[in-house]
């Protein structure tokens, strides 16, 4: 099945970027905006898919996807080289689905109920939204200063949300600021231990850890150990985990046993 023509749902040249996306956004927004005209099915479902267009064009790596799809053989469009992109394109978190909450948590809290559509609806809370990728487009874009002020404006509004700091703790690497880099890994790491449930986030501990082994001093790994955040070590896979639960099930039962059997009557040499 072929998807939408997502330029043409919002109205824009293929080579338009962020900021003429968020300028077609609005404006088609208003003319099917679902409050503005009493629910109308025809509007609702105009608006659901422009938020959807917006969705995949507005985020650096999805969009690149979609170009590498749509337009394989025009290597003068941006983002037509996919390859550097799409390998970030696996999870942050601990899922896909984590992450795309992640993006939608514009506060400290998720409103009940929310989903893009309904977070669209709201103009601050869009506002939000279209900062974080903002962001993410100038960091794959290449500008990591002006990624590393939209990410440390979006934290002024959402100081917990995980993947504004592990974008910004991204651009201090790029900028060779390996200490501010791993205070906003911890922090991250930090926040993933919080959330109920907890976020096991893999892949930001091991990226903290190669960067304290390779890129931090001696007095920072110190400092790190009796803070007592210790290095991440990779989990063993829940068919081992199980094997070795088993195996030490057993032992205690059998040395529980030899202890129970020397207290019998009789037990011993003749």
């Amino acid at each position: 099945m072929r998807m939408p023509d997502y330029y043409k749902i919002l109205g824009v040249e293929p080579d338009s970027r962020f900021h003429e996306l968020k300028k077609a956004y609005y404006r088609q927004a208003m003319a099917c905006h679902p409050d503005r005209f009493a629910g109308n099915p025809a509007k609702t479902e105009a608006f659901k898919q422009l938020v959807e267009a917006f969705n995949i064009l507005s985020d650096p790596l999805t969009r690149a996807a979609y170009d590498a799809r749509h337009f394989p053989r025009d290597a003068d469009r941006p983002y037509a080289d996919t390859a550097d992109a799409l390998k970030q394109a696996s999870s942050i978190l601990d899922s896909f689905a984590d992450d795309i909450l992640e993006e939608m948590m514009v506060g400290n809290t998720i409103p009940r109920n929310t989903t893009l559509q309904t977070l669209l609806l709201d103009l601050e809370r869009t506002e939000r939204f279209c900062l974080f990728r903002e962001g993410k487009t100038l960091f794959y874009g290449g500008d990591i200063g002006k990624a590393t002020e939209i990410f440390e404006q979006y934290l002024v509004y959402a100081p917990l949300n995980i993947l504004a700091h592990y974008y910004l703790g991204r651009c201090h690497i790029m900028k060779g600021r390996y200490r501010r880099a791993a205070r906003e890994y911890a922090e991250a790491v930090r926040i993933g231990a919080r959330r109920r449930p907890p976020l096991s986030l893999h892949r930001i501990r091991r990226e903290l850890d190669i960067l304290r082994r390779t890129r931090l001093g001696l007095l920072s790994r110190a400092t790190a150990w009796w803070k007592n955040d210790q290095p991440y070590i990779e989990p063993l896979p829940p068919d081992e985990q199980m094997r070795r639960e088993v195996s030490r099930a057993m032992h205690n039962l059998l040395r529980e046993e030899r202890r129970r059997s020397k207290q019998l009557p009789g037990h011993g040499n003749p």
